[in-house]
């Protein structure tokens, strides 16, 4: 069976959608499965090992790639975007068959017009069961029970790379990404580092400090100043690097993040923050996965994002927690987790 697979954005969206990739192949075992991404997205996509091949667009010529779309015939496409866009892409496809979001689930509904075979999705579930809920429901069999993990393909000079990573560390390693699209995301260095000192005591751990741009790069020196011999911090590296990467440490501490996403495709376990989103939708899936809430200091309710994400002033909802709080969620996870 030959499956195309419709998900060209963005970076967090595209981890999110993997597990379908195992699930397909549990379901086929002789699968072949092609992807179309943004041009900036691809290369993540083709280090899967499970896609056969990766189909790059740009978006300011949506035409440019329609002759490469279309050398393959597929059984059946699967437009996972649900926009205007990915409907032109699902057109443009050769298949027998074209599923989507029905429309209670579709994100713009001129998508609905590409598609033969449509699926409403509970949103309240986790993003990830979101996406394999349209596959369960097409092939009429149930969600899986749980996701897999995967470790993407590196090149020679990846592999030296992740080579030159792996000194030896004593302790617990934990990797910390502090970094996120959104401020209103992320923790400050008041509570982040208190917090951190708090987990280095409990677990003996030795911390790497990743960051995405400069002002994180900025974060990452700070702590790297209180913690001295306990941290590194590590250079830019490309997503298959750093999801290798992550896939040997013992934590992940991240926020509501791309970074949290790509530790959802390894067996790491990973304690995350979240404020303006929901953690019952973006955190990962799994016992090994622990996510605490901060609440809204103005009372603003939300299923799936904060309404005022973009424009509150304060953040308060992550910026006000005390590291205290954060330790002692942790703390109890941790030690249950180990058992």
């Amino acid at each position: 069976m030959n499956i195309l697979v419709v998900k060209t954005s963005s970076l967090g969206d595209i981890v999110q959608s993997f597990h379908v990739l195992e699930f397909l192949y549990q379901l086929f075992p002789n699968i072949s499965i092609d992807w179309v991404a943004e041009k900036k997205f691809a290369s993540i996509v083709a280090a899967h090992p499970l896609v056969h091949r990766t189909i790059p667009i740009e978006r300011e010529n949506i035409f440019k790639w329609a002759s490469e779309l279309r050398k393959n015939t597929y059984d059946v496409v699967f437009d996972l975007q649900g926009n205007s866009k990915s409907a032109l892409i699902t057109l443009f496809s050769k298949a027998k068959i074209k599923v989507g979001f029905g429309f209670r689930s579709v994100r713009e509904w001129p998508n609905i017009l590409a598609t033969h075979s449509r699926f409403n999705v509970n949103h309240r579930l986790n993003i990830r069961l979101q996406y394999l809920s349209l596959i369960a429901q097409f092939f009429q069999v149930p969600l899986p029970h749980q996701v897999g993990s995967v470790l993407f393909q590196l090149n020679d000079v990846e592999k030296q790379t992740l080579n030159r990573l792996m000194v030896a560390r004593t302790g617990c390693q934990i990797m910390v990404c502090p970094g996120s699209q959104w401020m209103n995301k992320q923790l400050s260095l008041e509570v982040l580092i208190p917090f951190l000192a708090l987990v280095q005591k409990k677990c003996n751990a030795s911390f790497l400090l990743m960051w995405g741009n400069q002002e994180e790069r900025q974060i990452c020196e700070k702590m790297k100043e209180v913690f001295e011999e306990q941290s590194d911090i590590i250079e830019r590296l490309s997503l298959p690097v750093w999801q290798n990467l992550m896939a040997k440490m013992d934590l992940v501490i991240a926020v509501d993040s791309s970074a949290l996403h790509l530790c959802g495709t390894t067996a790491t376990r990973s304690f995350s923050v979240f404020g303006p989103t929901s953690p019952d939708i973006f955190k990962p899936v799994g016992e090994r996965h622990f996510a605490f809430q901060g609440s809204c200091p103005y009372g603003k309710k939300f299923e799936k994002r904060c309404p005022i994400l973009r424009t509150c002033t304060t953040g308060g909802c992550i910026k006000g927690l005390s590291p205290e709080d954060l330790f002692q969620a942790f703390s109890v996870w941790w030690d249950r987790v180990l058992i």
